[in-house]
């Protein structure tokens, strides 16, 4: 990562710019009044690194090794030799990308039928800038050869820039309790012909000086000429509290990565040899409100602050659960035997979909084990409290007796499919809805589980969703009390730094001795992970490195996507 944030009192770029004389016009058409409000700049990327980069040709050197050892030549003047660690030079360029706030603005979108519908779409305004590039040469030695050990940077300010943008709108939150702690979608930027004049007359902006995403592409930028754009993103989900924007295309800084595996494998074609673009990522936060329609109040966001938000707000759930429902977690795991880590969701490969249903399923086996129905009751209330006595009976309530002849076909056409019928799940009704659910944990995705779920529940079916939520909230307080955190001072200190207050109890353990009573040891990374998992779920301890990557006071970041490697070329 590589940051080159400079201030207008050190001679470099300001951040932030108001700017009520907005831009200049494509170069040689003079300056114009285009936007109004607040614009910030973010510099180009200036590192070196990646204008001179050494790989080998791995068409000549793939699979080679050192087999051949000449008698009468060094190994380097070989053909092979010569293939390894060459030295490639490029011309880099890195345009300079402004862009005012995200916003939301409602417009006429057509359908088929020559019909219209109206849609809330996103969008971002942006301006791009011709700043020229950068080049390594290399100062001469005595003969007049170049010196590869003396290079140095040359400014290139004539070159013509094409621009062709991809942006990526992300998020990761999870937007109903069924999707657990995490939930991925992304958004490619759409052309909304029907959007540009409600944008560009909102933002100030002349239409015609308003680029979409294939118009801003249509030429090259010239030496110093600078463009205005906007994205437009539609279908996003207006709960969202956090999201981040991807830029490719600002420029063309580009690294190789080859798969080690294959490094001495003669079959196969270089096809592991990946390439990718740099993007720039910026990070946003607004508290999500449906109602909400405008979005003025969008922040830029540091990277990993979702991720601190989210686990510290898992956190603070569980530690006020106990007093909310009157529940007694830990003395629920005790009283019948188990452990926590019995309740665990399976790691993420085994499955997909939202938060893991495996844990209800363990719930209500154990459950099963219990033959008299007032301990029953009793444990299901000092586990997850007195709510959850009626969201189960629900469920059952719903396979046993349909709420409509339609309901009723639909379900025991579902019960058939895993070998029960009703009469079996009144007989044995925990058994039974552990069987069901473990079917549902088996569906490929989280729209399935939902569908497959309204088959066996009906309207019922959220009653899942609730208890599956309330299980991993029950783990996470019996683990917070396992780990002897002061919830008191936990709920005190927020869901911004609450996670930065359990670290002690995390990553280290009592280990007194008779001169230090008070002495701790490092927890090992195995305990540490399996801890995680159990406080924030199967995502938990991906959420947590995340976490810790946070840096506060970067509102950008020039990147390479590592989980978007085959996006790009």
């Amino acid at each position: 990562m590589r940051r080159q944030m400079r201030f207008l009192t050190q001679g470099g770029l300001v951040g932030v710019v108001l700017f009520a004389l907005a831009a200049a016009t494509p170069a040689g058409e003079g300056f114009r009044q285009l936007g109004k409000g607040v614009l910030t700049v973010v510099p180009p990327d200036e590192s070196v690194d990646d204008v001179a980069q050494v790989f080998n040709l791995h068409e000549l050197a793939q699979g080679r090794g050192d087999a051949w050892d000449p008698d009468h030549a060094p190994s380097h003047e070989t053909l092979i030799g010569m293939a390894r660690d060459r030295q490639f030079l490029r011309d880099i360029w890195c345009l300079e990308f402004a862009y005012k706030p995200p916003r939301t603005i409602t417009v006429d979108v057509p359908e088929e039928g020559l019909t219209v519908r109206k849609e809330k779409v996103w969008y971002l305004v942006y301006r791009v800038r011709n700043v020229g590039g950068r080049r390594v040469v290399f100062q001469k030695d005595t003969e007049g050869n170049d010196d590869r050990t003396r290079p140095q940077l040359q400014r290139l300010d004539d070159l013509s820039i094409p621009f062709e943008p991809q942006f990526i709108f992300e998020t990761h939150e999870a937007l109903s309790r069924d999707e657990g702690i995490l939930e991925h979608r992304d958004f490619l930027d759409r052309l909304v012909p029907t959007a540009m004049e409600p944008i560009a007359r909102r933002e100030k902006i002349p239409l015609e000086y308003l680029h979409d995403s294939i118009g801003i592409a249509d030429r090259p930028l010239a030496p110093e000429e600078e463009r205005w754009g906007v994205a437009v993103w539609q279908e996003v989900d207006p709960r969202i509290d956090f999201f981040t924007i991807f830029i490719y295309g600002l420029t063309n800084s580009m690294q190789w990565r080859h798969d080690a595996q294959l490094e001495a494998d003669f079959e196969h074609e270089p096809e592991y040899e990946r390439r990718e673009l740099e993007c720039l990522r910026l990070d946003f936060y607004h508290p999500g409100d449906e109602a909400h329609g405008d979005f003025e109040e969008v922040q830029v966001a540091h990277a990993g602050m979702f991720e601190q938000l989210a686990l510290g707000s898992r956190l603070l759930e569980a530690a006020s659960r106990a007093t909310l429902t009157k529940a007694e977690h830990i003395d629920y795991v005790r009283d019948l035997g188990g452990r926590w880590q019995d309740f665990l969701e399976p790691e993420k490969e085994a499955w997909t979909g939202g938060s893991g249903l495996v844990p209800v399923e363990r719930f209500a086996q154990t459950l099963a084990k219990v033959d008299d129905p007032a301990k029953r009751e009793t444990l299901v209330r000092a586990f997850l409290g007195d709510q959850a006595i009626g969201w189960m009976e629900d469920l059952l309530r719903a396979v046993v007796s349909p709420a409509s002849p339609e309901a009723a076909v639909q379900g025991q056409q579902a019960l058939e499919a895993i070998g029960l019928n009703r009469q079996q799940v009144e007989a044995a009704p925990l058994e039974s809805f552990a069987t069901i659910v473990r079917r549902l944990e088996q569906e490929p995705t989280m729209e399935d589980r939902r569908e497959k779920s309204a088959a066996f529940f009906g309207p019922a079916a959220d009653r899942l969703d609730q208890i599956a939520h309330e299980v991993a909230i029950a783990r996470a307080a019996a683990l917070l009390k396992l780990l002897q955190v002061d919830e008191a001072e936990l709920l005190q200190v927020g869901s911004r730094r609450a996670l930065e207050f359990i670290m002690p109890n995390l990553v280290t353990q009592p280990d007194p001795a008779a001169d230090d009573p008070g002495r701790v040891a490092e927890r090992g990374e195995e305990e540490q992970q399996e801890l995680l998992r159990g406080l924030f779920g199967h995502d938990g301890p991906e959420l947590f490195r995340r976490a810790l990557d946070a840096r506060e006071g970067e509102d950008y970041r020039w990147l390479f996507r590592e989980a978007r490697q085959d996006d790009i070329l």
